[in-house]
């Protein structure tokens, strides 16, 4: 490209701050374009036309090997660098200070340019060094101009940071060459000027770039000559446009060109974290070497701009290194569950030189990982959460969007594996103020709503408003999708299932414009759980079904019990049991009952064998369920359900003492457990009242709903407490206390309301040892461990 045609405006804008300098005004601008927009060669003309009015030129370029501030200082100011080496026994900030009066001392005699290439290759100082100049030399006339690449929307260059705002700093952006721009310059180099629809294709295949558009003239001009009816875009890309693809491509940093050749491997730049895997690199790190290839001309939105482009990227890859992406891009398909033969095949296509247009279909392992990994067992999830730990200790700032975004991977890791959310809260609470507004900020309001309420260290109401806050922020994205998750399971813990559906019917949408299906069916799993607490059992069917229908069971893994425990629960509360029981020949993975998956799924299982007589296999599910929340360590309020089954199925085997022991437990001895309690209620009033609703419940489907009613609404009462019947908990203690001596019945009765032995003593006019000896006998009658128990059963 002709040097004129691109320096136009930009050069204008030059001239005009150098004059500024020029009256004394110290001036910093930062050239900022793409790949081969032009930059160098911008600065370069105005380094040469500022030296011709009479300004002293200090220049300095940064290699891609890096450069440090001494180095830049001795390119700088050449023989008058009298500094010495390195820092000269200095510290870094003398040493930028001592530079800058240096350079400020030369405008005395004349203005200063101060010209400095690539400077994302430099070190943190030297980018100190210029704002230094900025500030030292604002009277004087220096005038400092860098150039840099451009970089994505997410980052914030280092001269922005500091120096934006100021009326002194000037950003000046290099964009892609326009239409017009293409037409005059092909008329000054080939001496035609393409039509429209002919400069339109080569933007479409250059983004703009001057490099490529270039060889795409000159591929032009090589197949259709020069005449004057211009060209036309009948005509394939030819060597020239290959050949500047490469030239780009090696231009590029080395990790930018890395994930390059990882994206032509893959085939598309759809998969981040696929891509990511590939490279070892961090999904942030994916997404900025995307914005940079795109605005090189190399990649469009979804792919490479044409299939010459991948050619020459995969060609030019070392063989080594194309034989290991190759290998583990089988390895990843095969782990996201494509089947082995085919993984293998698409390994064996690929190696041999035939590459596929796209990968083989495949349901994105993405989809099911929490923070960049697949988790299937506690371990794989304590060993994630190690990592992010060693990662959240290695961070310097404590307050940045990296930390929130550690520390969201980590309680989201920890409520799909619940036994683990002890050591991922500590003592921990929620900030109390909470960016949602950034996509880590969202993501760590919506992992609290759930690790909150799952622990009980956040209230309903500050769980459903952290998670409303983050899904009214977040657009769905594989990013986001674990955070939307939790959020919506907030909603539904916290007994508000129909906003769950709500939501989950706002998100499905976003998933299938994106044709993510596993997202697609993780929404339709919480969707038929929203329609089963809504009391609609045939829409928590249809949703299931619909739910394990998209996917096959290796890729629900643990997850499978969210859809199944849905489904079989509801077909137990319809009543049909014929096929609930079919749902339990379905294998399920044994590491799934170490998440809260497969906390629903005993749940639902308890039930459906409860309703179909078999108590034994009942009783055991929720204990289980007991068992399993005590060693997580969860909330008090979350076993209620559990032992409320447990009263009724003992009640089903006709050990109404037990279920007693079970109905006093939760009303006297739970965290405001069932509803609607208070002190002023009589406790034999809810007693009975609790016994009364779940004996009648008991042995039909609908049991579920009757406790689901209890925890929400506190047990029914229609009149009167003399109304009450009393006959159940009432008669059974009569019965405890006629097998005592009456002496044995006075200390046992003031032992059960909590007083000392020492208080009985005084009370009967008996000594100690007597109300010991009576308690000793009174506990080996009733069948007692002890005084507990004794309160348990007479209290």
């Amino acid at each position: 490209m002709a040097p004129q045609m691109r320096s136009t405006f930009e050069g204008k804008i030059l001239r005009d701050v150098l004059a500024d300098a020029d009256a004394g005004s110290g001036r910093t601008v930062l050239l900022s374009g793409p790949l081969a927009a032009g930059k160098t060669r911008l600065l370069d003309e105005f380094a040469e036309f500022a030296a011709g009015q009479g300004a002293r030129v200090l220049r300095a370029s940064c290699p891609p090997a890096g450069l440090t501030l001494a180095g830049v200082r001795r390119q700088l100011l050449g023989p008058l660098d009298t500094a010495g080496d390195e820092n000269g026994g200095n510290g870094v900030e003398q040493e930028i200070t001592r530079t800058a009066q240096a350079i400020v001392r030369l405008s005395a005699a004349a203005t200063v340019v101060v010209c400095v290439d690539d400077l994302r290759h430099a070190d943190l100082a030297t980018a100190r060094l210029l704002t230094e100049l900025a500030t030292t030399g604002a009277a004087s006339p220096v005038l400092v101009v860098a150039t840099d690449r451009v970089s994505s929307p997410s980052r914030t260059h280092l001269l922005l940071n500091e120096l934006g705002g100021r009326s002194s700093f000037r950003k000046v952006s290099l964009t892609g060459l326009s239409i017009d721009q293409l037409q005059e310059s092909a008329v000054a180099e080939f001496g035609i000027r393409p039509t429209d629809d002919t400069a339109s294709w080569m933007l479409r295949l250059s983004n703009g770039n001057p490099l490529i558009t270039t060889a795409l003239l000159r591929d032009l001009t090589a197949q259709q000559g020069s005449g004057p009816a211009g060209w036309s875009a009948s005509t394939t890309v030819g060597p020239a446009y290959a050949q500047a693809v490469l030239d780009c491509l090696r231009r590029l940093d080395p990790e930018v060109r890395e994930i390059a050749e990882a994206i032509a491997v893959v085939g598309d730049c759809d998969q981040p974290r696929l891509i990511a895997e590939l490279t070892r690199e961090e999904s942030a790190a994916v997404e900025e070497a995307r914005y940079e290839l795109v605005a090189a001309g190399l990649l469009a939105d979804s792919g490479f701009r044409h299939p010459v482009v991948r050619e020459a990227v995969l060609g030019d890859i070392p063989r080594r290194r194309r034989a290991l992406l190759s290998r583990r891009t089988a390895s990843a398909l095969h782990k996201d569950g494509v089947p082995a033969e085919q993984a293998a095949q698409w390994l064996e296509s690929f190696q041999h030189g035939e590459v596929p247009a796209q990968l083989p279909q495949r349901f994105s392992g993405e989809e099911f990982r929490v923070s960049g990994r697949r988790l299937e067992t506690l371990w794989d999830a304590r060993d994630l959460l190690g990592t992010i730990e060693e990662d959240i200790r290695d961070l310097a700032s404590r307050e940045n969007l990296r930390m929130t975004d550690l520390e969201s991977g980590k309680l989201l890791v920890a409520c799909e594996f619940p036994g683990l959310l002890r050591q991922a809260v500590d003592q921990r609470v929620p900030r109390p103020r909470i960016d949602t507004g950034s996509v880590p900020g969202a993501r760590y309001a919506a992992a609290w709503s759930l690790a909150g309420i799952l622990t009980g260290r956040t209230e309903a109401a500050q769980s459903l408003r952290l998670a409303e806050q983050a899904l009214e922020r977040s657009i769905f994205t594989d990013e986001t999708a674990p955070a939307v998750l939790a959020a919506i399971t907030a909603h539904l813990l916290s007994e508000e299932p129909a906003k769950a559906r709500a939501w989950c019917d706002r998100f499905l949408l976003e998933a299938r414009d994106r044709y993510a299906v596993p997202w697609q069916a993780l929404l339709t799993a919480l969707r038929a759980e929203s329609a089963l607490r809504e009391g609609d059992h045939a829409g928590a069917i249809a949703d299931a079904n619909r739910a394990l229908r998209l996917l096959p069971a290796q890729l629900w893994g643990v997850r499978i019990g969210g859809p199944l425990g849905t489904l079989l629960l509801a077909h137990t509360l319809a009543g049909s049991s014929a096929k609930a029981a079919v749902l339990l020949r379905r294998r399920v993975p044994e590491s799934m009952f170490e998440t809260r998956y497969g906390l629903g799924y005993l749940y639902a299982r308890g039930h459906h064998h409860l309703a179909a007589g078999d108590h034994l296999p009942a009783l055991a599910d929720f204990l289980r369920c007991g068992r399993v929340l005590a060693d997580w360590g969860l909330d008090d309020d979350r076993r209620t359900p559990w032992q409320l089954s447990v009263a009724a199925t003992y009640m089903a085997t006709g050990d109404y003492s037990k279920a007693v022991e079970r109905i006093v437990q939760v009303l006297d001895h739970g965290r405001h457990a069932v509803a609607g309690t208070t002190d002023a209620d009589s406790r034999f009033d809810r007693h009975e009242a609790v016994f009364e609703q779940l004996r009648a419940a008991t042995g039909s489907a609908g049991l579920p709903t009757v406790l689901a009613t209890l925890l929400r609404e506190g047990p029914a009462r229609g009149g009167e407490p003399a109304d009450v019947p009393r006959y159940k908990i009432y008669d059974r203690n009569t019965v405890c206390l006629q097998q005592l001596s009456p002496s044995e019945r006075r200390v046992a009765l003031l032992a059960a309301k909590g007083e000392s032995n020492q208080k009985i003593a005084r009370e009967l006019s008996v000594t100690v040892s007597t109300v010991e000896q009576h308690l000793t006998r009174t506990y080996r009658k009733l069948q007692l461990a002890d005084r507990q128990e004794l309160r348990t059963r007479l209290g």
